[in-house]
């Protein structure tokens, strides 16, 4: 009897934490041919994709960055393929430029509660016995070549939002 508790308890808790994860995650399919995304290998995995919206002084940068032993990496996750599908039913899964089409209606202000509201957590970490907290977003990247892998990678990415400046 203690173990079927111990294995109802540890079920919800799995049931619970993955539910939490892809409920409140932003999936952006990204073609590599015709998005303008940036790519870079070198020791680390990195690219970046940037949105302007200069009538409303606006630009979003997101990125990947993973360096080998860093504290603060993005993630890198591996979805069965048939949870793709299962995404975009629920409408977690966009591509890239309608999504950043309809962010353009938005302010600087609105943008960034858009984002704090329905994305974003704080992630809290040990560094040199110090207890540190940063913010993070749950959006992740997947790119349109890796769609029909048995595993789909996706990427974690870092979100800065700023006002554009004129020089």
């Amino acid at each position: 009897m203690k173990n079927y508790i111990i294995l109802i308890v540890f079920v919800m808790l799995v049931k619970c934490a993955f539910s939490q994860s892809i409920s409140t995650s932003l999936f952006l399919v990204v073609d590599k041919k015709t998005d303008s995304i940036k790519v870079s290998n070198k020791d680390s995995i990195n690219f970046k994709y940037s949105h302007f919206n200069k009538k409303k002084n606006w630009l979003i940068s997101m990125s990947h960055i993973y360096v080998s032993g860093a504290d603060q990496n993005n993630y890198r996750y591996l979805l069965p393929k048939e949870m793709i599908s299962e995404l975009e039913r629920k409408g977690n899964l966009e591509d890239i430029q309608p999504f950043m089409i309809k962010l353009n209606h938005f302010n600087f202000k609105e943008l960034a509660q858009f984002f704090s509201k329905h994305y974003s957590y704080y992630y809290e970490y040990l560094y040199r016995s110090r207890k540190k907290t940063y913010k993070r977003y749950n959006i992740f990247i997947i790119f349109k070549s890796d769609l029909d892998k048995t595993f789909v990678p996706c990427y974690e990415m870092s979100l800065l939002k700023s006002r554009i400046t004129h020089i």
